[in-house]
């Protein structure tokens, strides 16, 4: 039976140091762990889960992870976010941070748009996943004979 992919945060840092970790992952977790940061679980290396925070990897045991339930995005969807009766700026960009709001018991979502972070937050609700966009590919016209002379 597959039981991931699974989301969770780690609101504290376990007292006894650094033995949960994998030698290698200390660095990313120390720069990434505590905080609302939820990370993806995908799978098992060891003794070790694989935890993903977009591009960031780092294996650690099982400890003080808090389990939440996913909402279906993942770091690095393309999303739209939703005018909902204007309450919300319409755009499209990327989800580029997730974090557990403890307030509101649910996760919030940061979308960056043209490599600008919107420094908003969006539940969810707020949110619609679209396809990327499709790299335009421009043609450059060259002239066909000699010195200056265009040939259509």
């Amino acid at each position: 039976m597959k039981t991931d992919p699974r989301y969770g945060y780690y609101p504290w840092w376990p007292e006894d140091g650094d033995d949960w970790l994998h030698p290698e992952d200390v660095a990313a977790a120390r720069a990434m762990i505590p905080s609302a940061r939820v990370f993806r679980r995908d799978g098992e290396t060891g003794p070790f889960v694989v935890l993903h925070y977009g591009d960031v990897k780092i294996r650690a045991k099982r400890t003080l992870w808090q389990e939440v339930k996913s909402d279906g995005f993942n770091l690095g969807d393309w999303v739209e976010v939703l005018s909902r009766m204007q309450s919300n700026t319409p755009r499209t960009g990327v989800l580029c941070e997730m974090h557990w709001d403890e307030t509101a018991r649910g996760l919030r979502y940061q979308v960056q748009e043209n490599e600008r972070v919107i420094p908003n937050w969006f539940a969810a609700d707020d949110l619609r996943h679209i396809e990327p966009p499709q790299v335009r590919e421009f043609m450059r016209i060259e002239p066909q004979g000699d010195d200056d002379d265009w040939q259509l």
